[in-house]
């Protein structure tokens, strides 16, 4: 293998000029030279153009497999390793800053899913590209197997290798989190302090309570526990109620304990208003018949 590299080196080096690597397919070529007598498909051509974006970016292939470990001794290199495309999916492992990271590649409906995941965290990236769309020759220049390679490398950058190489790492995060719990809770313009208890007059403004200028009227239908101020529902047990009669409330009088004790009635007439001496009761309001003699005929 190495007498076959010095070899294909020698074949696009002219003298002692080489390619600079200002060159964006600067690498390419070689690596397509070493690989092209083992495609079998068009999806390693993709896989290919994936490795050679990795090891320009610093990644290093240690072999094939999902081995989540490392044991420093593996070997790193730029070239594929052997058996990289014997089955229909493809499983890379790389280094990069002595993190390790898999490269899963899965063909599934004409499309090639491609998944890098960073062991240490399981930080994963993702970039999905359709085989048929993005190569349309297994032989040839750049130009002729992948047309818009412009666009894949562009992808490639963004999507599978930005996405989780500038990811922090969970130790970061979580050094950051601790960081930001140190912080008072008190300090959060945009937190609600909380709701004092009931008949509890703290020293600071509350910003449930009503502004102190205004008269507390109504407030005991919102507030059960607030101290003073009278509510719109009738109490019958108030100051201006006859406890001794707890039905007094609608004229003629309601039978004794039609209102429960303690709870709030909402009276029909006002209190002490009852049947003058000597009379029969009024009827009851029947606002359900019609007037005497009324007749609007609205279905004639």
């Amino acid at each position: 293998m190495a007498d076959f590299v010095a070899n294909t080196i020698n074949q696009y080096c002219t003298g002692k000029e080489i390619k600079m690597a200002t060159d964006p397919l600067f690498g390419w070529d070689l690596t397509f030279k070493i690989i092209e007598k083992d495609v079998r498909r068009k999806s390693d051509i993709l896989i290919a153009f994936i490795h050679w974006n990795l090891t320009k970016r610093g990644f290093r292939s240690i072999g094939i497999g999902d081995e989540r470990t490392l044991t420093g001794e593996e070997e790193k290199t730029e070239l594929l390793p052997n058996g990289w495309n014997d089955k229909d999916n493809y499983t890379l492992r790389y280094v990069l800053e002595d993190k390790l990271y898999i490269l899963h590649g899965i063909n599934t409906d004409g499309n090639l899913i491609i998944n890098l995941l960073r062991s240490d965290d399981l930080a994963v990236s993702n970039l999905a590209v359709n085989v048929d769309e993005s190569v349309t020759a297994t032989s040839g220049n750049i130009e002729k197997l992948m047309p818009n390679y412009k666009d894949l490398m562009f992808n490639i950058k963004r999507d599978l290798i930005d996405t989780i190489t500038q990811r922090p790492t969970t130790t970061a995060q979580t050094q950051t989190r601790e960081t930001s719990n140190e912080r008072r809770p008190d300090s959060d313009p945009l937190r609600m302090p909380p709701r004092p208890l009931p008949c509890v007059r703290p020293n600071t403004q509350d910003l449930w309570d009503l502004p102190p200028a205004q008269p507390s009227i109504g407030r005991s239908d919102l507030d059960p526990f607030a101290p003073g101020g009278g509510g719109m529902i009738f109490n019958p047990f108030g100051p201006r109620r006859d406890i001794e009669n707890p039905g007094l409330g609608i004229p003629g009088g309601l039978p004794r304990g039609a209102v429960p004790p303690g709870a709030r009635f909402d009276p029909f007439a006002p209190p002490g208003v009852g049947p003058m001496p000597g009379r029969r009761p009024p009827p009851p309001d029947a606002d359900h018949f019609p007037p005497p003699g009324f007749n609007d005929n609205m279905f004639m």
